[in-house]
């Protein structure tokens, strides 16, 4: 290994720019891979105060056609349990604000913020995993009476009310005033379904007015070993009901494969008028991840060859003095292989680097201020694949250069200039 190690100081002094732009290469690699599956992952893996996103379901949208009122958007609250309630093989179901609502709120700091606000039921606290820093949420009682409560996060605490005490103060949402019952620690913006600065009990008066149409939806938590097509089954059972009651009006729904998992929220790729296809976006990554891979190791291998011109003297003498072709290859894909590990450890520090000090990497989240931590962004398993990919599509690539080197004639070669 020393010597191998050696040789390959060796060539980088000798040959600094092949020997660089090897590393180098493979360090882009890995650097680019792990920062497109970064952006990816945080969208699906799970983390507080989402904890079981591999078990959740999002009913979000309703599409209706027919004659007079049809279109596609979001549910009001008693279509959201018309269609999701007491399903089979759910665990815990919450009804709550599809988007938020960015409004003013003022306490007794007197300075006016924007907040985010989402509207929830008592069973959003129990499906989402959030942290109680202080106080209490607010129960099932409190929603149906529609009270002016309000459960906060720790920023908005401290911006709204300092250092003082929280718990039963009264600030100003939207010119309304609004008891302060609970605090709970800061959410990341990634838990896009659980986000939110100032979470209200207002989900049924403010999103049920009597039309199919509102701002809510039924995320559920599916009991372990329940498969997710089980319970679109019910689901496209209820909406053969509401065809049935729409039937009257000359209207009928259409359905999107609703409810949507976590992937397929996080994608994109469905909406209120479309049936998602999930396998899309997985079938774009998986060439992203192809082409990251492939076109530096066709890189490489050049590299690799150019090397190993530079070194046919060595070879030969090497082979004169008894050395075998065997040998030859062997140290050949030693050293690639090494070159590969030095790059492989380079590329995913400029990764974490990368990821930590660049906010705008997560834009398209609408926030650069609000960073996942490091244990949402690296994997080791996501790491060993791409480390492991590079080594094999550079070992492939100087499979070819070492065997025409350990071909090589040792009288011609050590003539060679």
């Amino acid at each position: 290994m020393k010597n191998k190690i050696l040789q390959i100081i060796y060539d980088l002094r000798t040959q600094p720019v092949i020997g660089w732009v090897t590393i180098i290469g493979t360090a882009l690699s890995i650097f680019l891979i792990m920062v497109v599956v970064m952006m990816q992952q945080v969208t699906v893996l799970s983390f507080a105060p989402e904890t079981h996103r591999d078990r959740m379901l999002y009913g979000i949208y309703i599409h209706v056609e027919g004659e007079g009122n049809t279109g596609s958007a979001g549910m009001c609250y008693s279509l959201a349990k018309k269609l999701y309630d007491n399903l089979d093989g759910v665990e815990e179901i919450s009804y709550n604000s599809s988007w938020l609502d960015a409004v003013d709120a003022k306490g007794t700091t007197g300075k006016s913020y924007t907040v985010q606000v989402r509207n929830t039921d008592e069973g959003f606290w129990r499906l989402f995993d959030f942290k109680l820093l202080d106080g209490r949420y607010y129960d099932a009682e409190e929603v149906a009476a529609d009270r002016n409560i309000a459960v906060i996060s720790e920023k908005t605490a401290r911006n709204l009310f300092g250092d003082n005490e929280v718990i039963g103060q009264h600030f100003l949402l939207d010119h309304n005033d609004y008891e302060v019952i609970g605090v709970v620690a800061d959410v990341s913006m990634f838990a896009t379904m659980a986000f939110g600065e100032v979470f209200t009990p207002k989900i049924i008066k403010t999103w049920d007015d009597g039309s199919l149409w509102g701002n809510v939806t039924a995320s559920m938590l599916i009991k372990p070993g329940v498969d997710f097509e089980y319970i679109r089954n019910q689901v496209k059972g209820r909406y053969a009901s509401l065809d049935g009651e729409l039937a009257a009006e000359n209207r009928k729904t259409v359905y999107h494969e609703s409810p949507f998992d976590q992937e397929t929220v996080a994608s994109g790729v469905g909406g209120s008028n479309i049936t998602p296809d999930p396998s899309s976006g997985r079938r774009t990554r998986y060439i992203i991840y192809a082409i990251l891979l492939i076109v530096p190791a066709i890189n490489l291998s050049s590299m690799l060859h150019s090397r190993l011109r530079r070194r046919v003297n060595e070879i030969g003498i090497r082979r004169a003095f008894g050395c075998t072709r065997k040998r030859i290859i062997k140290e050949i894909l030693s050293e690639s292989f090494i070159i590969t590990a030095i790059g492989g450890f380079i590329g995913l520090v400029a990764a974490i680097l990368f990821a930590l000090f660049y906010g705008g990497l997560y834009s398209d989240f609408g926030t650069s201020s609000v960073n996942p931590s490091l244990s949402m962004l690296i994997r080791t398993q996501t790491f060993l694949f791409a480390l492991g990919a590079c080594f094999i599509l550079n070992i492939i690539s100087a499979a070819v250069p070492a065997w025409h080197a350990s071909r090589l004639n040792p009288v011609e070669a050590i003539n060679t200039k």
